[in-house]
């Protein structure tokens, strides 16, 4: 295994861990801090992918334009994980910095299946290279 290799099972290690504590956060309603941890659950798991493709990003937005570039657009993972990926990071920014939130508690609940099913999608296209 190369040290590339071991970064990539780092990464998907990391988005299965902050899925995991997403789903603790959520048990004690603990939302914004549910949204936070979905949101790098996705981060890392975006960051594994891009990195098996050789492709890297310095900031949260770079690894954003690089994921709607070279997975998006390209084709590697349909449209769908793309909206899901900006809709957790407008939502993470929101309750990260923003006061007195209104949190749609349907959308918080539906967004962990969706992440979950990101994350093993990722998975599955790695380990399949």
């Amino acid at each position: 295994m190369t040290d590339k290799d071991r970064v990539i099972a780092y990464r998907i290690d990391r988005a299965q861990m902050s899925l995991s504590a997403a789903e603790v956060l959520l048990a004690q309603k603990m939302y914004p801090d549910v949204l936070n941890r979905l949101y790098y659950a996705c981060f890392y798991a975006v960051s594994a992918l891009l990195l098996s493709l050789d492709v890297t990003a310095k900031t949260h937005a770079g690894l954003r334009s690089q994921f709607n570039l070279h997975i998006i657009h390209a084709g590697v993972l349909p449209k769908e994980y793309g909206d899901l990926y900006n809709d957790l990071i407008e939502a993470r920014e929101e309750t990260d910095y923003d006061d007195l939130i209104e949190l749609d508690l349907d959308r918080v609940y539906q967004f962990v299946p969706r992440v979950r099913r990101f994350i093993d999608t990722v998975g599955h296209i790695i380990s399949s290279r």
